[in-house]
Order: C-alpha cells, then structure tokens, then sequence
C-alpha cells in the first residue's frame, strides 16, 4: 500500500464504520432572530482496513466549513510547547542560521517562542501574499484548497526554502491528504525537518467520546496510524511521542526525507486489527449513550428540572448532534458576548449567558468545555450548586461524567 492508497477516503479497502446521518456545520451560529437553519451534510465514518486508518467518508465543502465570523477563535494545547521547541532547536543541523518555516496562525506561538531564545530567521505563508486569499475569516480548509506543491516552490522562492517548516493541527484537516504531504516537503531544504503536531485520538476511541468526531476533521489518526502514513509517504521519523492532555494527547512527530527505498511495514496484521477492533468498539459504545444518554436525560427532565448546556463550542455541538439530544436541552450557556444571543447550529437553541442557570432555574447544567476549565466553571458557579444545581461533564472519564448522575 503506498501513500495514495493509505490516503484515499473511497478507495477499495475503505469500509464504512457508522453513518451519522445529515450534520450541521458548527462554526454556523445563528442571529437570534433568524429562522434560517446551518448547513447540512452526510457524515460518514469510514475505516481503511489494511492499516486502520480512520477518516470521513467525504470530506464537507471547503466554503461551507469557512467561519462567517471573524472572531471565532482557535485554541490548540500548548503546554508542550517549551519541551517541543527545546526538541527542534537540538536537532543535528540546527543553529541560529537556520531558517524556520510555518504554515498558519497556529504555529506563531511556536516561532515566538523560537524568536525569544534567538532563532529569529523566521517566516510563515502569509495567506494574501502566498496564496491569494484576502478573507480575513479564512481557515486552514481555505489554505489547502490553493496550497499546492506549484504554490510551496514560490513560496521557497519568496521567502527561502526551510531547515524547520512546523505544522501544527492542519493534517487532520486535509482533503487531499497526499497532496498536502507533497506541498509542505517541498517548502524544506534537502536535509530539513518537518515538524507535525496533530491530535491523537486512540483515547477517545477507547472510551467512545463521540465530541472527537467533527467535521472540520477529515482523518482520525492515532500513533500507529499516523506513523504509517509518514512511513509511506517516504519519511525518516526523528522524533516521536503523543503528549498526553485531559481531552485529546497531541503526538508531535519530527521528520525528515527518507534515505533510499522506503518500505513502511503493513505486514503488522495484529496491530492493523487492534486499530479496527478499538474503531468498532467505539462505534458500539456510541450506539450505547445514544440510548443510554437520552433515557437518563429523560428522566431527569421529568422527575427533576430543567438541563442546559455549558459551552457553545464544536464540542457540544457533536456531543447534541451526533447522540440526537437538543430536544432535551432548554437551551446553552456561553459567557462570550460574541455567542451571547445568538443560536446553536444544531436544535436552535438560544445562547444565553450564565446568569441563565439561575434565573431559567435550571437543575443540571452539562459541562461541553474542555475538561482542563471544567473545575473552573463549577468552582465559579458554586452557588448554582448551593441551590441544588448540578453540573455533569459530557466527556467520559471525567469524575463528574454525566452517566454517573443519579
């Protein structure tokens, strides 16, 4: 199996794990007084059996996963950031001539760590310059649609080829996966290195956390999986380790170009079938909370009160989504005065903010934000408690997992 092959989303060894019907777009809230509803689309669910790559059985269309707001925001983990850079600027070769690459606005927080300890010959593709985009809402879907390996020679030309280009969080994002692969190595010297970070989902499949499906997210990787992938596409790893996070580890992998024939070994079998085992385990336990969920919300909702959801983000959209649950949620907090007032992509439903959960006088509050800020959203809001309140994470393993509530 060769990089095409590992990479195709409707190729003969694609097979589907679980169709999740029609889903919203989430980045598409809408006015409070809109009667327009986001844009749908098919979300397949789909495994690749010779190396059990995970992956979206077609991608959404790049406009439509474009923001309409300019102030939605990215956040990436970045407490591994100071080891991970201390990594690269010991790697054979590297010294204070050479010369650092990025692809996005989430790598910045990367180079300026770089340009604080003296690694200051620095660029990163400047999305109007580079490559013609001049919508300030454009997103990493947006780049890849004109990043070519045409368009990566003329940014070598324009700003110099790379002894580091950093990549971080924009694989897992990628459409034509081969095609992105060819175009970032074509921004790195002969002997340069490629640092890609990205989500590691082998967590959340194991548990069946139904949020790290999302359809901004084109391929589900985990270490195995993703170091296949930079096996096949002719790759020397370097560097090698998934970081571990509350929500979802982040594997950072330093590579360079291969040295001769590459053969990446799929003759694995008992891992390959490890990767599909967990992928159908996960789709098991999806299959589960769906009733699971729905029987003990229902009768929450009829024995105590009212239940509302705390954080307008991507990841209550999935979880109220992907399980069919916005006919049991009166409606969702969110403290950002951007969101306030407005509507969720998915049910309709109002955005308010926390001052709701006193004044709606609601009895169980879900919990949809990172795990890491969840104690921080129950310590501020120890009152809503003190009144007989209270607040249920949607995220399995968490201590306060809203199946262990009575």
């Amino acid at each position: 199996m060769n990089l095409a092959e590992l990479s195709q989303l409707d190729g003969p060894s694609s097979e589907l794990l679980y169709n999740f019907g029609l889903q919203p777009v989430s980045n598409r809230f809408l006015s409070g007084n809109c009667q327009n509803s986001a844009p749908t689309f098919s979300l397949e669910l789909r495994i690749n059996r010779d190396s059990g790559l995970i992956h979206l059985g077609k991608a959404f269309p790049v406009d439509e996963l474009k923001p309409r707001y300019s102030w939605l925001t990215c956040f990436e983990p970045e407490d591994h950031l100071d080891a991970m850079v201390k990594t690269i600027i010991n790697l054979p070769g590297v010294d204070k001539d050479s010369v650092f690459g990025a692809y996005s606005f989430k790598d910045d927080s990367t180079l300026q760590r770089l340009d604080y300890l003296g690694y200051t010959k620095q660029w990163r593709i400047d999305p109007e310059q580079d490559l013609g985009i001049s919508d300030p809402c454009a997103n990493v879907e947006t780049y890849q649609a004109v990043f070519t390996p045409t368009v990566a020679q003329q940014i070598c030309q324009n700003h110099g080829a790379a002894d580091v280009i950093i990549v971080r969080h924009v694989v897992e994002h990628a459409n034509n996966l081969s095609g992105f692969l060819e175009s970032i190595r074509a921004l790195i010297k002969p002997n340069g290195y490629i640092v890609w970070e990205l989500p590691d989902c082998e967590r959340a499949l194991e548990v069946g956390d139904c949020t790290t499906v999302w359809e901004e997210h084109v391929f589900y990787f985990t270490t195995f999986t993703f170091k296949l992938l930079l096996e096949s596409a002719g790759f020397s790893i370097v560097h090698y380790e998934s970081v571990p996070y509350p929500l979802e580890n982040s594997i950072v992998a330093i590579v360079q170009e291969g040295k001769g024939q590459n053969n990446p070994n799929f003759s694995d079998s008992r891992i390959v079938q490890e990767e599909i085992d967990r992928a159908y385990r996960f789709v098991d336990t999806i299959k589960f909370r769906r009733h699971a969920i729905r029987n003990k919300l229902e009768n929450f909702r009829e024995n105590v009160g009212r239940i509302a959801l705390f954080g307008a983000g991507h990841l209550s959209v999935a979880f109220l989504s992907t399980l069919g649950l916005c006919d049991l949620i009166d409606f969702v907090v969110d403290d950002n005065p951007n969101k306030k007032g407005t509507r969720m992509p998915v049910g309709n439903l109002a955005i308010k903010g926390s001052e709701a959960l006193y004044s709606e006088k609601v009895r169980l509050c879900l919990l949809g934000i990172n795990p890491r800020n969840q104690s921080k959203v129950i310590a501020k809001h120890s009152l809503f408690e003190e009144q007989g309140g209270q607040f249920a994470s949607i995220f399995p393993g968490s201590e306060v997992y809203l199946e262990h509530i009575s």
